[in-house]
């Protein structure tokens, strides 16, 4: 037990000097990015995920004798790459941190660790703020997908509305419709909980890569719900509900409604399956 207590400090103190000395200003730019919502407004939550990946695992881990193994070394040098060759784009050099310390662990605490601890480590990439050009890109795609569900609902329920590009024009209220409300932040933190969710309730490939897949169909429908419940709240009680704070209690009560209500779908199907298991 001592022994692991040894390598996990040197894995710890390398850990931390490598990202004091090499991987600083990446580190700063992804944590200001989580910090103030800048295309990563989930990222709050995935460190909290990772530990709980890790709390779960932890009476498995302390079974696990530690040993060497060279395969951390292959592990590394991905990780290390983006600093050699200079390349001048944060979010390469945060997966390589991750890389590195990944690296790190397998080398010195052996493949039967870093096999237990690799999802919950790796999961921390999920921070990773896309970069510009893809996030305007996506979320341009997002906003057209969410406007267009959004107006044929409230065109069926008889709202009238006028299109002028990104403008909406209700009876009572003008409505722009901007990269934030495209939906981007949906569909972002909608794959991140995806991904949490295959790995802790899916034990098949199949299974988990299907949930993943569902993720962005999900956060599409989620996306024209929100801007449909905006539109049709703020015609019926007025512009007010369309302002920053009734638009964020909208937004999130969206986001979780759809949310809870997959997962309750999920489970109930799972329940069919296993009573209907032969087994049972």
């Amino acid at each position: 037990m001592r022994n692991i207590y040894y390598r996990l400090s040197l894995v710890v103190i390398v850990s931390i000097l490598a990202g004091l000395l090499l991987y600083q200003s990446s580190l700063i730019k992804v944590i200001s990015a989580v910090i103030h919502r800048q295309g990563s407004s989930h990222g709050v939550c995935v460190p909290f995920f990772s530990l709980f990946f890790l709390w779960i695992k932890i009476d498995v881990l302390k079974k696990i004798e530690p040993e060497y193994s060279f395969w951390g070394l292959f592990v590394i040098i991905p990780g290390i790459l983006p600093i050699i060759f200079s390349i001048n784009n944060f979010q390469l050099h945060f997966i390589g941190y991750i890389f590195f310390i990944s690296g790190l662990i397998l080398t010195i605490l052996g493949k039967r660790f870093f096999k237990q601890i690799a999802f919950p480590l790796f999961f921390l990439i999920a921070m990773t703020p896309l970069p510009e050009n893809l996030y305007e890109a996506v979320a341009n795609y997002s906003r057209h997908i969410a406007l267009g569900g959004a107006l044929k609902i409230i065109s069926f329920f008889g709202i009238p509305y006028i299109k002028e590009g990104w403008v909406i024009q209700l009876p009572n209220v003008a409505l722009r419709i901007s990269i934030g409300c495209s939906g981007i932040r949906y569909l972002i933190s909608y794959v991140v909980f995806g991904l949490a969710y295959a790995w802790l309730y899916k034990s098949t490939l199949k299974g988990r890569l299907l949930v993943i897949a569902l993720t962005i169909p999900i956060s599409h429908l989620a996306g024209i719900f929100r801007l449909t419940a905006i539109f049709t709240i703020a015609h019926t009680f007025g512009p007010h509900m369309a302002a920053h704070r009734p638009h964020i209690i909208i937004s999130w009560s969206v986001f979780f409604i759809v949310l809870i209500a997959c997962i309750a779908v999920d489970q109930c199907l799972q329940e069919r399956r296993i009573t209907k298991s032969p087994c049972h």
